[in-house]
């Protein structure tokens, strides 16, 4: 029997509260009791919550070390509260750094129930030593690309593949007949993000009122607890914007999409999906870019690009974002069909990389309860 067992779950980050929603929105027809570190869409189906994902804002590796006091003092909370409530099963949702040192804790003090994670760290791209530490401390893996199955199946570590939840979004439900009235801003998931990328949103707001580009509106799809920064922020903005942080209503406003400026990460591989054409900025602190010049060992941001080992999407990064860089791509995007067209079929060849022909959180869904069902 499956029934009246307690799953601890784990996420710290937007991207991750996403999944964490879709998994507890299943399990809820089982009888399970499911504590631990959410956002706010999957709280209701929380029994006990400890912490809400705001509270971890660290992006950049400087602004992590600066955090790192914070963070040893939750790993060590939420350690008591694991081993108080004996827990049937660890469910550790993407933040591979915060969440790793959370199972290391755990098996290092002799926690004897599983303990998985959802979403492998880049160990392709930088740190490929974390697969061998991860198959250390871990029982299992699911992970959204294929190709990361083998780096961690040679250390031992079961790994199972569920897809991008980008698998999710219908393309058939496109409509290419559509009139074209916005041109997308995506802001980010995180308020630094937003800080660091608003003058370069602003750059292009000010270069189509320059331009005379008044055919088209801006469309801002964001979250409810970072809406009213961007209302805030864009308040004094000449183009008519719609700022919106309902989930479907959104799904048609992206129909009405002509372009997207996208800020690097999860957002841009929707973009990808709906088959929107977009460039892709993204700014680390300088320290930070620094740092990682020397560790990464990849050349681009954007996972499409990484797996075609070409800049099929345009990226606009770190030292490389600036007034000129920027406008310059915008211009092309809005301008050059054959660049727009390009891009979006050198996309369609790329996406069966990342996704999966079944719902990534049915498999998810399917895997818990064959792992839960074993517990005793």
């Amino acid at each position: 029997m499956i029934e009246n067992k307690k799953i601890f779950i784990c996420c710290t980050e937007q991207s991750g509260e996403n999944i964490a929603f879709n998994i507890c929105k299943r399990l809820k027809k089982y009888n399970y009791q499911i504590d631990g570190v959410v956002g706010s869409l999957s709280e209701k189906y929380l029994t006990n919550k400890y912490f809400d994902i705001s509270i971890f804002k660290s992006l950049g590796l400087i602004e992590i070390i600066f955090s790192i006091p914070k963070f040893i003092k939750i790993i060590n909370y939420l350690f008591l509260q694991i081993i108080k409530n004996k827990y049937d099963l660890v469910i550790l949702i993407d933040s591979p750094d915060f969440n790793y040192h959370l199972a290391k804790k755990l098996k290092r003090n002799n926690f004897n129930k599983k303990v998985i994670q959802i979403v492998a760290p880049t160990v392709w791209a930088w740190r490929k030593g974390r697969a061998k530490k991860f198959a250390k401390y871990y029982d299992e893996i699911l992970t959204l690309f294929k190709f990361e199955k083998k780096y961690f199946e040679k250390h031992g570590l079961k790994t199972t593949f569920i897809g991008h939840p980008i698998s999710l979004i219908n393309p058939s439900l496109i409509n290419a007949n559509k009139e074209k009235k916005f041109i997308a801003f995506l802001f980010g998931s995180r308020e630094n993000e937003i800080n660091k990328l608003y003058p370069y949103f602003k750059y292009i707001h000010d270069y189509m009122i320059v331009q005379n580009i008044d055919e088209y509106d801006l469309f801002i799809p964001t979250l409810p607890h970072l809406k009213n920064k961007i209302l805030q922020l864009t308040n004094n903005w000449k183009i008519k914007i719609l700022v919106s942080d309902d989930i479907i209503r959104n799904e048609n406003l992206y129909n009405q999409v002509f372009v997207s400026v996208t800020c690097s990460g999860t957002a841009s591989l929707e973009v990808s999906k709906r088959m929107i054409p977009q460039i892709i900025i993204y700014k680390l602190n300088f320290i930070t870019f620094f740092l990682f010049s020397f560790l990464v060992k990849i050349r681009f941001a954007n996972i499409l690009n990484i797996l075609d080992n070409k800049m099929i999407i345009k990226e606009v990064v770190n030292r490389n974002l600036n007034k000129k860089n920027l406008l310059e791509a915008f211009y092309t995007l809005l301008n050059d069909e054959n660049f727009r067209n390009k891009q979006i079929l050198d996309v369609q060849k790329c996406l069966p990389e990342i996704q999966s022909q079944t719902n990534p959180y049915d498999i998810c869904e399917k895997r818990i309860n064959e792992i839960i069902s074993t517990t005793t």
